[in-house]
């Protein structure tokens, strides 16, 4: 997420995530066809493009989901290249990297959403009977498993920024400003997030269901649960970044101005002026540290609003 080319795979990803959503639907359109329910062709069509609003949450599900597995090892990387490993066994973030990793984990977490979505779209109801009601609750369950996905993988990485709050700094890494990458990977990863549960969310929670079992309109409120887990998921996911890189950092000015008063204390200037100069660099640093920060994080609340304001017109 360092490079122009990484920006214009993310725009590959989104054009990937709408052609597997509208694939998912003509195929599924094609097998009722193929397979007799011609009748419920023209409407499970319309109903998943258009009614149902399913063609845009499975795209932006689809698209994240991928993007997050094609950059799951950048923050990792950029980590691991700016400390050594000594540096980092000290701290719990090979414990956090090897969760992050575990395959068993991530499908057995996917998996029981998926079961939870199936429960829920079928005690909401979709208008349909049979194999096209079948197609619209995989979709869901789809959506469940993946945003789950995509959910367990920020919340980790997360955990793996929070294990290096604690490192030693032991060179200059505040004037390359080795660790920018991740504050731009948060910020890329968080607005699609964002945007992708909006979308997911108000769409199921406006799409015409029957809601006609012994659960009636209720179910329409644990349709919010994609929302409800997203959101202390998110927040963690931006607060540890600011915090963690913030602290580093300031780590990094220290001991540059340690540096410094060792070079300083050779030569033969005042006391006086050996204290403005460590004071005017010292707030020098701050300040661009300050600026750094508010450049790369702070800006993401402008982006999710311009997104959600968009995207709302889609769904309206």
């Amino acid at each position: 997420m360092d490079s122009p080319k990484h920006l214009f795979s993310l725009i590959y990803n989104i054009f990937y995530g709408f052609s597997l959503s509208a694939l998912y639907g003509a195929s599924t359109g094609a097998a009722l066809w193929v397979l007799g329910h011609t009748s419920d062709v023209r409407g499970y069509l319309e109903a998943y493009f258009v009614t149902f609003n399913s063609a845009v949450a499975c795209a932006l599900v689809f698209a994240t989901a991928i993007t997050v597995y094609r950059t799951q090892m950048t923050v990792s990387e950029i980590i691991e290249t700016t400390f050594s490993k000594r540096e980092l066994q000290k701290t719990d973030f090979f414990e956090r990297q090897a969760d992050f990793l575990n395959l068993r984990k991530t499908i057995t977490f996917s998996s029981s959403f998926a079961i939870v979505a199936m429960a829920i779209f079928y005690a909401a109801r979709f208008p349909f009977h049979g194999l096209p009601e079948y197609f619209f609750i995989g979709a869901g369950c789809l959506k469940y498993a993946l945003g789950v996905y995509i959910g367990r993988k920020i919340f980790h990485i997360a955990h793996m920024i929070r294990a290096i709050g604690s490192i030693r700094v032991t060179k200059d890494i505040f004037e390359a400003d080795k660790l920018d990458g991740i504050a731009l990977y948060v910020n890329t990863i968080s607005t699609m997030t964002a945007i992708m549960v909006y979308v997911v969310v108000i769409s199921d929670y406006r799409s015409p269901f029957l809601y006609d079992t012994i659960l009636g309109t209720s179910i329409k409120t644990i349709m919010l649960l994609p929302a409800i887990i997203s959101i202390p998921v998110l927040a963690l996911f931006n607060y540890y970044p600011r915090i963690v890189i913030r602290k580093i950092y300031e780590k990094s000015i220290s001991r540059s101005l340690r540096n410094i008063k060792l070079k300083m204390s050779r030569n033969n200037l005042s006391e006086f002026e050996k204290v403005s100069y460590l004071l005017d660099v010292d707030r020098i640093s701050r300040d661009d540290l300050n600026y750094r920060l508010r450049m790369t994080l702070a800006d993401l609340p402008m982006a999710v609003t311009v997104g959600v304001a968009l995207l709302s017109v889609i769904i309206d």
